[in-house]
Parts: structure tokens; C-alpha cells; sequence
């Protein structure tokens, strides 16, 4: 299955912030592979082409292993209140879907777990867990806004840009929900842009 270019363009912003590029160096690298500055202006082939130069420079990604022992996905169970280790799990889930850790698996949350338990108390674990993920989201964000800035947003998306994304400005007061609801928006816009400039 490949990859759509939301996902493409959130693979590109990872490469980014793992090979530490500025926004000088990396708009320098996408006019270098495309002659284009923003993912946004790429269709699908060229963001392949950026991501391939990307990996030539030392950026692997990392796709979920589903065979072997151990190798799972944490397990998240409904209820109707949730266990600190059901948000624990919860909050890892969604930093693997987002390709913020290279593994997401049961066995590497117990891992992680086990060495914070060592130094931090019952509750704890999970708000540090939450802070990781919110720097990972904030600095995620900041790759992806110039982006939303390139699309020709109607009023009506130009008002939700603001209220969910700009008006946050470094996003660094955002709660998870927040910074969840941005980046939810932007690949939405970002789909919603590949799909009229490609269809």
C-alpha cells in the first residue's frame, strides 16, 4: 500500500527534525530534489523523491513490526475508567501512530516503565510520558505550519486555521488535546489540497 501524501509529507518532518535541518537547510533541500520550497506544492512522487534523498542522508523509517514475541502493539482496553497504565499505554499508542519512537511495542513500554519507575512515584510516569509527547507534537507542529500557510485556505478554513492552529502561536501552553486538534487539522487541509491539486 503506499503511502498517502498526508503521511509522506509527516514522514518528511520527522526525517527533518532526526537529521537536525534548519528550515533554511531543509526549504534548501526541497527546491535542490523538486525545485519546489513547501511539501504542500509536491504531489506524491516528489515528495518520494525528497524522502529517498533523506534516507541517502541517514534517515531510516521505521514501520511497525507485527510478527515475533513481545513485539505488539500495547493493548488499550475500553472502560469506562481508565487505569494510569490504560493512559500510559493510551499516550504511547499515540506517539508510535505519530512515529515518534522508533518502537512501540508492549515489551519497549515496559521497558521505558521500568526505568521510570525507578526515580519517579505512582502518576508520575504518565504525566512524563505526556511532556515527551507534547514536545514531540510542538515540534512537529512548527515543521508543519508553514505549510498550512503555503494552501490557499477558503475563509471558512482560514477561520479554523486560526482558532485551532495559529492563535496558539509557539504552542507551547497547548494541552495534548490541543496540540492533537492542530496537527488532526492540518492533515486534513494538507489531504483535503493533494486531493484537488491531483484529482
Amino acid at each position: 500500500m503506499k503511502p498517502s501524501k498526508s503521511r509522506l509529507i509527516q514522514l518528511i518532518h520527522v526525517g527533518k527534525g532526526k537529521l537536525q535541518w534548519d528550515d533554511a537547510f531543509y526549504r534548501e533541500i526541497l527546491v535542490h530534489c523538486t525545485g519546489k520550497d513547501s511539501c504542500s506544492k509536491m504531489n506524491a512522487g516528489e515528495l518520494n523523491t525528497v524522502l529517498d534523498y533523506m534516507k541517502s542522508k541517514g534517515f531510516t523509517v521505521i514501520t511497525k513490526k507485527r510478527a515475533g514475541k513481545g513485539r505488539n502493539s500495547p493493548i488499550t482496553r475500553d472502560k469506562d475508567q481508565k487505569t494510569p497504565l490504560d493512559k500510559l499505554r493510551q499516550t504511547w499508542i499515540a506517539m508510535k501512530s505519530r512515529g515518534y519512537l522508533r518502537d512501540g511495542s508492549e515489551e519497549a513500554l515496559l521497558n521505558w516503565s521500568k526505568s521510570q519507575a525507578k526515580r519517579l512515584n505512582k502518576g508520575a510516569a504518565v504525566e512524563q510520558l505526556k511532556s515527551w509527547y507534547q514536545r514531540e507534537m510542538v515540534t512537529e507542529l512548527k515543521d508543519l505550519v508553514p505549510d498550512l500557510r503555503a494552501l490557499p485556505l477558503v475563509d471558512e478554513e482560514q477561520h479554523e486555521a486560526k482558532s485551532t492552529v495559529y492563535e496558539h502561536g509557539n504552542f507551547s501552553k497547548c494541552n495534548v488535546e490541543q496540540l492533537e486538534a492542530a496537527l488532526a487539522f492540518i492533515g486534513v487541509m494538507l489531504g483535503r489540497y493533494e486531493e484537488a491539486t491531483n484529482g
